[in-house]
């Protein structure tokens, strides 16, 4: 401890004049560890009235001790091998570092000049960024500038490695610090700044809720129902019109089922988290990488949350991807076009890591991202309904069979599932997107944002591919708008949930009501069934509406409990939005 003690005022000397009277206290305080460390880090919490406020800062001699400690492995093993012969090489190497006139250490050693050591392992540049990297990372979450963080980061490690220090006596310290408790838990990280009203409420996971509770049970019973009635036609009929009929609806019928499994995916996604990984990183080659590009982005993505990793592939399919490796763990493929990006535009590559981060704050990544069940079976829909819901029942219509005008109707009827079914799923990854999008225009700018969006167009895919991915994102005119605020900015967020709904039921009427009269009814009559086929289906979704105009309310409460002052947090967006689920659910009871 006092050995801690003497090089803290040492540092406080040179890093924070303001603080060296108690620099030796703070330092034994640091080494003993315990309770005594964590008062170093206790801001208050605002329990005890007094007559200055809680919650002051804690001072940055605290802050750079615990950043010294935990880069202080990598400073061990970077002197341990005995071939650093003096500190006065390292200290010129540091200050070649910090002037940008090196790269790293492997550089210096192979141009040579008199204060490259005479022997250098290349490995030990490597553990020199690495220490930087840290310092700077755990200094920036303290909340030190990054500009500061930079700076007392090399005056830090100026004063370890200055001339009249041997190997031995830095190697004491790192020892000493070695043998303390582990550095503090990083802050919790806040993206977006203070506030989080970036975040558009949790649609996807609303809708994934409200239908596993209801949706799955009700689709299985219909499609139970509907199949009895065919094989009843199919055993109950002779061999001719009827029989043909019943079994073209009955593999029809099938396609219908294709929503709950839909729904069952993304349950079987968010139970198998750690397999999933594994799955996602054979399939695209992932792997750690030592590359100084991709410790870069690493340390960007930890300065924004510590608990992403980062994994490369060099596949080209696409820029990046979040996916989840266990309950609370997630991590980021990184593709070489991101890469490529993050040196020709840093800012533009930013911007596409924040919106996976976000993903990541909102959870999506349990149900979106890589090898997602949910999102392949929903871009496997179309396909599956045309061959098995359209296509038998067009082929009987166009070969002239004896109930084609039934058999049409029966033709719109599935085509009103797609409807009902698909809409909501699809607009809430559509708002899912848009969601992370805000992160990423909040810590950035929209033109980052719309650059990056560039960089989607140029990678390779099919025809076949791209229509799919409009299934579960947005094409990418829509996100450049929305990053622009040229859909109405909040508000057109906040009224696209509720306006789904009002569209998917117009659309449902609508095909509703010539399925009625091909099946004989007059027009009054088919009016009046669609009708009353809109109330049934309104208080069949009773939980559904209620439940959008409910979250659509207490939202922006939500944001503003819990963080308080958060001044972007606005009511109005959200209240006018929650007009229309608050509508429908009333003519439920009609």
């Amino acid at each position: 401890m006092e050995l801690v003690g003497a090089w803290s005022r040492r540092i406080a000397e040179r890093l924070t004049p303001h603080e060296i009277d108690f620099a030796a206290e703070v330092g034994s305080a640091y080494a003993e560890g315990g309770e005594r460390r964590r008062r170093l880090f206790t801001t208050g919490d605002g329990g005890e009235t007094g007559g200055f406020g809680p919650g002051a800062e804690i001072g940055e001699l605290p802050a750079i001790l615990d950043a010294l400690r935990a880069a202080a492995d990598h400073l061990h093993t970077f002197l341990a091998d005995g071939l650093i012969g003096n500190t006065l090489a390292v200290y010129a190497l540091i200050q070649a570092r910090r002037s940008d006139t090196t790269p790293s250490l492997e550089r210096t050693a192979t141009t040579g000049g008199p204060s490259a050591p005479a022997e250098l392992n290349p490995g030990q540049g490597r553990l020199l960024d690495q220490a930087i990297a840290v310092l700077t990372e755990r200094l920036i979450a303290y909340g030190l500038s990054r500009e500061r963080a930079e700076q007392q980061t090399y005056r830090l490690l100026e004063t370890i490695f200055e001339p009249g220090n041997t190997p031995e006596e830095i190697q004491a310290l790192l020892a000493a610090l070695l043998a303390t408790d582990p550095a503090q838990p990083l802050p919790e990280p806040r993206l977006g700044g203070r506030p989080r009203s970036w975040m558009l409420p949790p649609w996807l996971w609303f809708y994934l809720i409200a239908y596993l509770l209801v949706g799955v049970p009700w689709l299985i019973g219909d499609w139970t129902r509907q199949a009895t009635d065919y094989w009843t036609l199919i055993t109950n009929s002779p061999v001719g019109v009827a029989r043909t009929a019943g079994i073209v609806l009955g593999v029809a019928s099938i396609a219908q089922l294709f929503p709950a499994l839909i729904l069952l995916g993304a349950v079987a996604s968010l139970l198998l988290p750690e397999y999933r990984g594994k799955r996602v990183e054979r399939r695209h080659g992932l792997r750690a990488s030592g590359n100084p590009v991709i410790e870069e982005i690493a340390a960007f993505v930890r300065r924004q949350d510590p608990s992403i990793e980062i994994r490369f592939s060099e596949s080209t399919r696409m820029p990046a991807r979040v996916y989840p490796v266990g309950w609370n763990k997630a991590r980021i493929a990184v593709f070489l076009p991101l890469t490529v990006l993050w040196r020709a535009d840093r800012e533009a590559a930013e911007a596409v890591l924040l919106h996976e981060i976000a993903h990541r704050r909102q959870l999506d990544h349990h149900v979106v991202g890589l090898a997602s069940p949910f999102t392949w079976l929903v871009r496997a829909w179309g396909p599956v309904f045309v061959l098995v819901g359209l296509l038998p029942i067009t082929l009987y219509v166009v070969l002239g069979g004896a109930a084609g005008r039934l058999m049409t109707g029966q033709l719109l009827v599935h085509t009103a599932v797609v409807a009902r079914m698909l809409l909501l799923p699809v607009m809430a990854l559509w708002l899912a997107e848009l969601s992370a999008d805000r992160l990423a225009v909040r810590q950035r700018d929209p033109d980052a944002l719309i650059r990056a969006l560039a960089l989607e167009r140029t990678l390779p895919s099919g025809r076949l591919s791209r229509a799919g991915r409009v299934l579960t994102h947005p094409p990418a005119a829509l996100r450049r708008k929305a990053a622009g605020g040229r859909l109405c900015g909040l508000t057109g967020l906040a009224v696209a949930w509720p306006a789904t709904l009002v569209v998917r039921l117009a659309l449902v009427s609508a095909l509703a009501l010539p399925a009625f009269m091909l099946t004989g009814e007059d027009i009054g009559a088919a009016i009046a069934h669609v009708l009353r086929s809109i109330v049934d289906g309104l208080a069949f979704d009773r939980l559904l509406v209620g439940g959008s105009a409910v979250l659509l309310v207490v939202w922006p409460w939500i944001v503003r409990t819990r963080h308080a002052g958060d001044r972007n947090s606005q009511l109005a967006p959200y209240a006018l939005a929650a007009v229309l689920p608050l509508a429908l659910y009333m003519t439920s009871f009609i």
